[in-house]
């Protein structure tokens, strides 16, 4: 197993560095736990899938498992790539090559690959169509991201990096204490750009795509619930 590095952000006083830490017990994508006290984010997913949250508590911090307790009691998780299944079939399904195309990083003539894999599925599942579409050229993360894109409908021109590099359309307030209603009082006025504290407020094709994803999201969930698939428009920032 090599060395695998994470990358943590530290403030300066000129802005941020990247700074390198090194990973320690569990190598990236680990399949399985290694060490008593810590495993890979893949490992822990699958302890979970095979044999519930308890089979993870002892590579998550107490807070983690707590959270998890919560969202799971609550049917709001897990969310697996299986769990969005029906979905993802739904849009590759009745898409043309052309349309699956126009998602972002549908490269190298992936969308036929996809068009002629359906067919000799055995089972409509994510992980059989992954294996069918996995190659050298085509690695599981890329296949996941893809597919993810093609699931949201991303759309290229949204995502490249000349689109990319203009920055944010917006600033999205997702919590703030008493001192950051002040400043957010301030904001509002001075600004650059809109400052969104609920979704309803600007129609942004960025903001699209954020409301587009948490909507999937929770259409994934366990418990299909109204609450969470329009939590975007209804849950006001969360006052600290």
């Amino acid at each position: 197993m090599g060395l695998h590095y994470l990358i943590a952000l530290r403030r300066l006083h000129s802005g941020i560095a990247p700074v390198t830490v090194r990973r320690r017990a569990a190598g990236y994508n680990d399949a399985a736990p290694t060490d008593a006290r810590i495993a890979s984010a893949t490992a822990v997913r699958r302890l979970i899938a095979g044999g519930g949250l308890d089979a993870a508590v002892p590579y998550l911090p107490p807070f983690t498992a707590d959270i998890l307790a919560r969202e799971f009691a609550a049917g709001r998780g897990p969310v697996t790539w299986e769990n969005l299944a029906a979905p993802l079939f739904h849009q590759l399904l009745l898409a043309s090559p052309e349309q699956l195309r126009a998602c972002h990083e549908m490269t190298e003539g992936l969308e036929y690959r996809i068009k002629k894999a359906l067919p000799l599925l055995e089972k409509p599942t994510v992980s059989e169509l992954l294996a069918k579409l996995k190659t050298k050229r085509y690695t599981y993360t890329k296949l996941q991201r893809t597919l993810l894109h093609a699931l949201l409908q991303h759309p290229r021109d949204l995502l490249t990096p000349e689109a990319l590099a203009e920055g944010p359309g917006y600033l999205r307030v997702l919590a703030f204490s008493n001192r950051g209603q002040e400043l957010l009082k301030r904001m509002k006025k001075r600004a650059k750009l809109p400052v969104v504290t609920r979704a309803a407020e600007l129609d942004h094709p960025q903001l699209t795509l954020d409301i587009r994803a948490a909507a999937a999201y929770a259409n994934g969930m366990p418990v299909r619930q109204a609450e969470q698939l329009f939590r975007e428009y209804r849950q006001p920032p969360i006052r600290v």
